[in-house]
């Protein structure tokens, strides 16, 4: 997918926020894609920050883990946490964390931009800005754009976000620590704008890697020979539907759809019945084979709660 993430629009779909798209108003969904290769099947079941933004700093964190081990910070929570193995240089790890003993603090900013309430002149536009300035700030226009497009909304009359600058980004912008604008033309909108330095306290997060494969493909050769199951004994409306979706790609499971009752259920009785690969919150991941034919099989139950709660991962990947 382009703009969406798979996740995202598995989401979105679940509670109807994106209703229309792929005609979607799910209760649950499955996607189905053909992994032909060992290669295919490790990238599945792999994670690759890129080194560009917005995942450079995750790409940056798992280099650094691989190097020697590295520390990272958060409010809240470990700022990175994968629910696969990932991937450097071609080589899969398995990466750790930990909460440290101890905690630290750092200057974060909270930039305001402020709707104007006259037709002064912007001093600049947001385009203008040095790129640093732009990848921390990108989120504004982003929201603004997507308030303006909604004739049912009116552009907030202030946004507000925390946000931190490492000190040698600090150098190269022109919004900290003392902005040198006062108005800025964001998405079309004239916005004051306003910059207040806080201090913020952070717990620090250990994080290790250990070699888990020492390439994508021998990691895939491995998956297929420890987890992959044949998936068979199929009625004719699960038959129907798994290739349907195997044809598709996708397939989205509520009142709209056209399946007969209980082919879906059904047919997910035949993965749930084996412990997926990859579990996240109402989501699993399979590999199964079918008709000579290997597949990755992700299935988002989020309201068929019953089906949420059967979902077991493997022991070890």
């Amino acid at each position: 997918m382009n703009s969406l993430t798979r996740r995202k629009l598995l989401g979105g779909c679940a509670v109807g926020l994106v209703a229309g798209l792929a005609g979607c108003s799910a209760d649950a969904a499955m996607f189905v894609t053909p992994v032909d290769t060992p290669q295919a099947v490790g990238q599945q079941a792999t994670a690759s920050p890129s080194t560009d933004r917005p995942d450079s700093d995750t790409a940056e964190l798992v280099a650094a883990a691989v190097a020697n081990g590295t520390n990272r910070t958060d409010s809240t929570t470990a700022p990175y946490q994968p629910d696969r193995p990932v991937v450097y240089n071609d080589t899969v790890y398995t990466l750790t964390w930990s909460e440290a003993a101890r905690d630290t603090s750092r200057t974060e900013y909270k930039i305001t931009m402020r709707t104007a309430d006259d037709d002064r002149a912007p001093d600049t536009d947001f385009e203008e800005l040095s790129a640093v300035d732009r990848n921390r700030l990108e989120r504004f226009p982003e929201l603004i754009h997507n308030y303006a497009e909604n004739p049912e909304s009116e552009v907030p009359e202030e946004l507000s976000y925390n946000i931190y600058y490492p000190p040698a980004e600090r150098e190269q912008s022109a919004i900290v620590p003392d902005p040198q604008y006062d108005t800025l033309s964001v998405a079309g909108q004239p916005v004051e704008l306003s910059v207040d330095p806080i201090t913020v306290s952070l717990d620090v997060y250990q994080y290790t890697a250990t070699e888990r494969a020492p390439s994508v493909s021998v990691f895939g050769r491995e998956l297929r020979r420890d987890h992959r199951f044949e998936l068979s004994g199929l009625s004719e409306p699960e038959r129907k539907l798994f290739e349907r979706v195997r044809s598709d790609g996708s397939f989205y499971k509520g009142a709209f759809d056209d399946v007969p009752d209980g082919a879906f259920t059904q047919l997910a009785d035949h993965f749930v019945s084996h412990p997926a690969l990859i579990v996240e919150n109402t989501t699993g991941e399979w590999l199964t084979r079918y008709a000579g034919t290997d597949y990755w099989v992700t299935i988002d139950f989020a309201l068929h709660e019953e089906y949420a709660e059967r979902l077991e991962r493997v022991e070890s990947l």
